[in-house]
């Protein structure tokens, strides 16, 4: 899969996220955790938008 550095940390970021999110059912409030997951899957987005490597077909 084609990708720079940045776009592999945002996407570990974002994996991390969902995954705390799975951990953390039931002992917080939902919309915390979906907060946190939009905020990095849309860096996530917003850095594959522009970057060249990461934006490969």
């Amino acid at each position: 899969m084609p990708t720079c550095p940045e776009g592999m940390m945002l996407a570990q970021a974002f994996l991390i996220s969902c995954g705390e999110g799975v951990n953390r059912i039931g002992t917080e409030e939902p919309s915390d955790r979906i907060t946190d997951m939009t905020t990095c899957y849309m860096a996530l987005v917003e850095h594959g938008v522009g970057c060249d490597d990461c934006n490969e077909v």
